[in-house]
């Protein structure tokens, strides 16, 4: 794997955690707790799937690229 495109992907997991998180601030207003509670089980799973599964190996490869949001 390049770098280049290393550091697209790394990107990206970050660009789609931040939005996954702006649409849970948004949507708390509108749902019951219990429905809030399993949509940020949901999200709280895919972000931990970025990382564990894309991010975390990339960094692996390329310590340089692991992003501040983690240091």
């Amino acid at each position: 794997m390049s770098r280049e495109a290393a550091k697209k992907i790394v990107d990206l997991m970050i660009k789609h955690g931040a939005e996954q998180n702006g649409v849970l601030a948004e949507i708390q207003s509108i749902c019951a707790h219990d429905e809030f509670q399993r949509y940020k089980r949901m999200i709280g799973q895919s972000m931990g799937c970025m990382l564990l599964d894309v991010i975390n190996p990339i960094v692996e490869l390329y310590p340089d690229l692991k992003p501040s949001q983690l240091e």
